[in-house]
């Protein structure tokens, strides 16, 4: 299935109207998908029911008209509900432009201004409104072109932003077609079949030495995956120009400054650079997958596990992750911190040993999410040293999410395991992925640690 296809979506309920605003597009050299909007049908809630759009379109400029039901006395009170539905029903993800068609073109900001107050924990809100009075351009075709020509560039943030999109966009075309042109070198005057089996053969190549031939066999997405991207990357890279340059800065001109955002983002953002979330039955010995431990079995198991970790769970948790303290205040706080927190495993075989699936028995880390509501548990007092970590042996990363819920997430070096992670019942579900710089820099402090000296002096 072809997806993310057109980009600007067109909706009216008159036919002529709808005709008039497609031609300026098309005219324009922008494909459309216009939409007739379908306000006598009872069931089409939307008006735009009978179009199958949620699936296969992503639309980046939508146009509709704003009197979609032939109100006879429009007022903003009216006409916002239907907007939302249909807007709804198009599920847009990520930033858009929307565009209003219409003859009332002086109740546009009440309308949006009720959508934001009405709608917006509910559908995405768009980026920039831009309006089109009908009035002004319908018996003008020519100048209806040109308002559609510069409907991006009324926002230089959209504008930014969509063209980093296309980007990247063309970026894949040019590295498919790069790898293309290689197969064909080769077997210029030969079949269609010659050309496709070099292609192939160049593909697997690139799989084969991204994550090693092992692992791609057993995951040839994630090789072919891993092995593109730096081929993206380049192109993209390819395309910067002074212009570009200028670009971003005028769009964007807290960038090269110090920014104070919101804790929220800050974890939203920190999730999306650090870690990725994995379904539970993600390969267990995959490089850097993080495992919970599976409480099922550890609720009949207790006495086992203290006793393979050499101390009992309490202290466990306050030797490493939740540092105790003699503040009598806090004891049903540290209880329910406990309760919470999440242990796990984390992979940390060495990238080569992964590749060519050399490790008998993948290593792990222990490591524990805490929620962040007891964040503050996890701080050791001035007094006590070592700032947030119990010893040197901790290694604690930003704040992430995890189903939906905010974490401190921190490792312990003192307890590195071997298993074969199938057979072993200590292990849940998968929960996360850390991205590979990510684990390179814990990794890195982990081989710190294990090699540190020891120094025998007399003062």
């Amino acid at each position: 299935m072809i997806s993310g296809l057109p980009g600007v979506v067109v909706v009216d309920d008159k036919q002529d109207e709808l005709d008039k605003i497609q031609d300026a597009f098309f005219s324009a050299g922008i494909p459309c998908l216009p939409i007739r909007y379908r306000n006598a049908e009872p069931e089409n809630q939307s008006g735009i029911d009978h179009v199958n759009v949620s699936e296969w379109i992503s639309p980046r400029i939508v146009v509709t008209d704003l009197n979609l039901t032939e109100a006879n006395n429009p007022s903003a009170t009216i006409l916002v509900g239907p907007l939302a539905m249909m807007l709804k029903k198009l599920s847009v993800r990520g930033p858009y432009l929307l565009c209003v068609w219409s003859k009332l073109e002086g109740l546009v900001a009440d309308v949006i201004r009720l959508l934001e107050e009405r709608y917006g924990d509910d559908m995405t809100l768009p980026l920039h409104v831009s309006v089109i009075s009908k009035s002004e351009f319908s018996s003008n075709p020519e100048s209806l072109k040109e308002k559609i020509s510069n409907l991006i560039s009324e926002n230089l943030l959209f504008d930014v932003l969509l063209s980093w999109e296309s980007r990247v966009s063309e970026a894949g075309r040019s590295a498919v077609a790069a790898l293309y042109t290689m197969a064909q070198r080769k077997t210029v005057g030969s079949s269609m079949d010659e050309r496709a089996c070099v292609l192939r053969k160049v593909l697997a190549t690139i799989g084969n030495e991204a994550i090693g031939r092992k692992n791609a066999q057993e995951d040839p997405a994630l090789a072919m995956e891993t092995g593109l991207i730096p081929m993206l990357e380049d192109q993209i890279r390819s395309m910067s120009s002074c212009e570009l340059n200028e670009k971003w800065r005028t769009a964007i001109p807290e960038i090269g400054t110090s920014q104070t955002i919101d804790s929220a983002i800050k974890s939203k953002l920190n999730t999306f650079f650090h870690v990725e979330e994995v379904a539970g039955d993600y390969p267990k010995n995959c490089r850097g997958v993080f495992v919970g431990l599976n409480t099922d079995y550890l609720d009949e198991n207790l006495q086992k596990f203290e006793a393979r970790i050499g101390r009992p769970m309490k202290q466990l948790l306050h030797d490493e992750f939740l540092p105790n303290t003699a503040d009598s205040s806090k004891r049903e706080l540290r209880e329910s911190a406990r309760r919470e927190t999440i242990l796990g495993f984390l992979e940390i075989s060495p990238a080569c040993d992964y590749a060519q699936k050399k490790t008998k028995l993948p290593k792990y880390i222990l490591g524990a999410l805490i929620p962040e509501k007891f964040e503050e548990l996890t701080n050791r007092s001035s007094n006590l040293g070592g700032g947030d970590r119990a010893h040197e042996g901790i290694h604690r990363l930003p704040k992430i999410e995890v189903g939906g819920e905010t974490y401190v997430l921190k490792f312990s070096f003192k307890y590195q395991f071997g298993a074969q992670p199938n057979d072993n019942q200590w292990f849940g579900d998968s929960l996360f992925r850390v991205r590979d710089q990510i684990l390179s820099a814990i990794t890195y402090s982990c081989s710190q640690y294990a090699s540190r000296p020891g120094v025998i002096s007399f003062l």
